[in-house]
């Protein structure tokens, strides 16, 4: 009886596959996504179990530097197989006295370096992404040879963003979709670079489709099957085709050369980048797992959902500590105002406040690791770093819901650490300085810690 139980989750299960693998748009987003969640978890079962076997398995435990975080990272990763990167990195900070950061990584710190990792490489002003004129889109800029190793920074990206997506974060970015469209690698899709053309460039679009439709003598204008690109002050001079120089666009060529300049501009442009990039991706997430995706699915996955924020799906999955719970006054205060008297701006708002993502998971906030918290903090403690007597004291005090601190008490601010989800929310006295003072903490683009 239990081998043929067992012979039948087999069969639903490689039914499953295949229609995952063959006919995935029958699915809904949600069933991928499951589905998705579901191998990962079987990959991890699998690697703990070889682990309790004692196949080779030690796990590496990675320093880095607050100062240097972005470059002791990618010295570190580059050497580090992939396998190793999926389930046995661990991090461990360095302060800028060159101390040891107190913890070891549980899931916060890896949050925390992966998401300072990407926004820091992400970054127009570093030189290895660029962004879209109008949607802000980002894409790999033609001039990311500044960096010796660009080639291999991109590779370095790819795999920090698929070891986010592959531990459930969410990264708050917006990649163009002639760019991400490449992880798909579904060369059978219909797909014309020149209608995407505007979302790059309107300008170049414009002039092309005057091409298009000029009725004069082409010649006049004097072009050639070849681009001008200016890099870092000369001008390198590109061949469309082979002679391109010397091959002028004519009445005759001229749908052939705006398609040429849409696909140069587009793909061939920043085809090296792109490819060390989905190197680098795939080897994380596995190629088949994201062919069952769709291009707005997949810029879900690894961005989350633009949809309106469900925060009493919030208010269900939250943890309290310090003292707090569900009928603690300020915790009552704080879920009155954020659902009934906050605009979906301040939503987003709070949420990028405390996790550094202004989207909700995608699976929702059950989804969520590590899981939204709040903690009570003691209006008049001058720092957040508690003796273990203080941390009793202010839990005791905040869950008998008594008064703390003095008449000065409410100046504090709420704060927030975004490695570990958790928004650290002082005792406040009465609703209003709640309301007033989690409205400025959100709203004024506050660091970690602002107190």
């Amino acid at each position: 009886k239990q081998w043929y139980q067992r012979r039948v989750r087999e069969a639903g299960k490689g039914r499953a596959h295949k229609i995952a693998d063959y006919i995935p748009w029958v699915l809904p987003n949600k069933k991928k996504l499951e589905y998705l969640q579901g191998l990962i978890k079987e990959e991890k079962a699998v690697k703990r179990s070889e682990d309790r076997r004692g196949v080779e398995c030690k796990t590496v435990l990675i320093k880095i530097h607050r100062r240097r975080l972005f470059e002791d990272g990618f010295q570190h990763m580059k050497s580090i197989a992939d396998d190793i990167l999926k389930h046995h990195v661990k991090i461990m900070f360095v302060n800028e006295l060159g101390l040891d950061e107190v913890g070891i990584d549980q899931d916060g710190v890896l949050k925390e370096f992966l998401e300072e990792t990407i926004r820091y490489a992400l970054n127009p002003t570093f030189g290895l992404f660029s962004v879209t004129e109008e949607s802000k889109w980002l894409y790999p800029s033609p001039l990311s040879k500044v960096h010796y190793e660009h080639l291999d920074l991109f590779r370095y990206i790819g795999r920090m963003i698929a070891k986010a997506v592959y531990e459930g974060i969410v990264i708050d970015i917006s990649f163009a979709p002639f760019f991400i469209r490449q992880l798909l690698h579904n060369k059978n899709a219909l797909f014309s670079y020149l209608d995407e053309l505007p979302s790059l460039d309107s300008e170049l679009h414009k002039n092309l489709m005057f091409i298009k439709d000029y009725q004069g003598d082409l010649q006049d204008l004097g072009l050639t099957f070849s681009v001008d690109d200016e890099e870092f002050g000369r001008v390198v001079t590109e061949e469309l085709m082979p002679g391109g120089s010397f091959t002028p666009v004519t009445s005759t060529n001229k749908i052939s050369y705006i398609h040429q300049i849409a696909h140069y501009k587009m793909y061939t442009q920043i085809h090296k980048q792109t490819r060390a990039f989905c190197a680098g991706f795939r080897s994380v997430i596995n190629d088949d797992w994201l062919r069952m995706f769709s291009l707005p699915e997949l810029q879900k996955l690894i961005s989350g959902d633009c949809s309106s924020i469900d925060l009493s799906d919030l208010k269900k999955n939250v943890r309290y500590l310090g003292g707090y719970h569900g009928n603690h006054r300020v915790i009552l205060w704080f879920w009155d105002i954020t659902l009934n008297e906050f605009t979906e701006q301040e939503k987003s708002a709070l949420l990028k406040f405390v996790t550094s993502c202004s989207r909700p998971p995608l699976m929702g906030f059950s989804s969520m690791s590590p899981p939204f918290s709040i903690r009570a903090v003691d209006e008049s403690e001058e720092s957040t770093e508690m003796t273990p007597g203080q941390a009793l004291r202010s839990s005791f005090k905040s869950f008998l819901g008594m008064q703390q601190g003095s008449s000065s008490g409410n100046c504090r601010l709420p704060t927030s650490s975004t490695c570990f989800n958790l928004l650290k929310l002082p005792v406040y006295r009465n609703k209003s300085t709640l309301r007033e003072k989690l409205r400025y903490a959100i709203n004024c683009g506050a660091g970690f810690e602002l107190s």
